[in-house]
């Protein structure tokens, strides 16, 4: 059953395309950079991400496609150049192994008795199940979800603020602590989090009214998501004072929470919760469902670039088969592999979930920059819906509005880049490297395939 997508379920999904790991996992490693400006960093975030994407935002709302992305990559420029877009794509969706260890994380910080790798592959297979069932079936679980995640958010924030010590947060030993760059290295880190909502673009194809709702959505969940992730930041960094991570961070008798920066929210909740009822609450339903709806809304997601790789050649046809549901349940069922095989070859279920949300991030900001630089194009290849486009605009304003949020992204790139040790930036850079083998590879084996089906 074919179901169009409406604003309030572009909405939905965007939140929860963006409300996940990222916001809980890294905070305390920006508040690292910059100290209790972090929170800045979140806002200004928000508009740099909707600045960034501009050009993708447009393109995908002109010419609304089902994973508009590769499909600019490739009329744009090159089929080359959309074999290297889809290769980036692909392999940064390990974020669903990312995603799968944050929920095991944050569940077994209770439930300390049961095996995170266990935990994390569940969560994978129950929205699986979900999705299996088609696109409006995953839309209804995630609008439920998303009502419990922001009252727990909300509870966490409000609380957090009344007890924050803003000696800390506000005091010029504490704020702006890495200066200009370490507020644009945090920056550069952080922009990853709040570019999900720009995902919905992926789902063009599927949507009502598509150059009205999908910049809507865009911007509104940038928008939400910026005050709330801020939120958390203050909340967070006005917190941790009261017990240290230097002393372990906070504790409660019988459950186990953890030390080091990439855990500062839960340990900012053990210390901002002195009801531990309330404590429980926020964990379950805030962070073990903000990272629960990421990976919900991502099958959906993923699946669209994918489907349209396979119809190229770049991935197996086998795959892009869609059931009755309209579900590419072949498709998913790889992100499932790819969300439960990294655990099974690591002892440390935090440590591998930092190491991808790090290379996942890079790799989403590095591929925005072949689709934005497709918009170029669009009055080219699609001069009757680009006249008609309420978007229109000059040739001069077309380059502006193109050239320099594309530059901005390089920017971005680089700064992220730049903040990761060797371990991270040798596996990044390789598979860089190995996309573009892939790209020309992969196009001459197509090509090969083309002329002999001629033949």
């Amino acid at each position: 059953m074919d179901h169009k997508l409406g604003f309030s379920d572009l909405y939905a999904l965007g939140i929860g395309f963006t409300i996940g790991a990222g916001v809980f996992t890294l905070t305390g490693v920006a508040i690292n950079f910059t100290g209790g400006s972090a929170f800045l960093v979140y806002l200004a975030g928000a508009a740099t991400i909707v600045f960034c994407m501009l050009p993708t935002i447009i393109a995908g709302s002109v010419v609304p496609r089902s994973g508009v992305s590769y499909s600019l990559s490739k009329e744009a420029f090159s089929n080359k150049a959309a074999g290297f877009y889809f290769w980036l794509f692909f392999i940064g969706r390990i974020m669903m192994a990312a995603n799968a260890t944050s929920f095991a994380m944050f569940f077994t910080s209770v439930f300390t008795n049961l095996d995170p790798k266990l935990v994390g592959a569940g969560i994978v297979v129950l929205f699986y199940i979900a999705n299996y069932f088609g696109l409006k079936s995953a839309v209804v679980v995630q609008k439920v979800m998303n009502y419990a995640m922001f009252a727990a958010i909300l509870l966490f924030i409000v609380f957090g603020i009344r007890k924050i010590d803003a000696g800390f947060v506000f005091h010029e030993d504490k704020f702006l602590t890495g200066g200009p760059v370490g507020f644009f290295n945090a920056l550069s880190l952080l922009i990853f989090t709040l570019g999900g909502g720009m995902s919905v673009l992926e789902l063009g194809g599927k949507v009502k009214d598509p150059e009205k709702n999908l910049p809507r959505a865009c911007f509104a969940v940038a928008g939400t998501v910026a005050f709330l992730f801020a939120g958390i930041a203050l909340a967070t960094s006005g917190a941790l004072p009261i017990e240290p991570l230097a002393k372990g961070g906070a504790k409660i008798p019988g459950t186990l929470f953890f030390k080091g920066p990439t855990n500062a929210v839960i340990n900012a909740a053990g210390a901002i919760f002195s009801n531990k009822a309330l404590l429980y609450f926020f964990i379950f339903s805030g962070a073990c469902l903000a990272v629960a709806t990421t990976i919900n809304s991502a099958f959906s997601w993923y699946s669209q670039s994918c489907i349209r790789a396979a119809e190229d050649g770049w991935f197996p046809k086998f795959f892009a088969k869609e059931n009755k549901y309209g579900a590419p349940y072949r498709i998913q069922f790889i992100f499932v592999v790819m969300g439960i095989a990294p655990m099974l070859f690591v002892k440390d279920v935090a440590v591998l979930n930092v190491n991808l949300l790090k290379i996942a991030a890079g790799l989403q900001v590095l591929c925005n920059v072949i689709p934005n630089l497709g918009l170029l194009s669009l009055p080219r290849l699609y001069p009757e819906q680009w006249a008609k486009s309420s978007f229109r605009m000059s040739t001069p304003v077309l380059y502006a509005v193109t050239l320099i949020p594309t530059a901005a992204t390089i920017a971005m790139v680089y700064f992220n880049f730049s903040t990761y040790v060797p371990g991270v930036l040798i596996p990044l850079l390789a598979i860089c490297a190995f996309g573009l083998v892939y790209a020309l590879a992969g196009d001459a084996l197509i090509k090969r395939g083309a002329a002999a089906a001629v033949k």
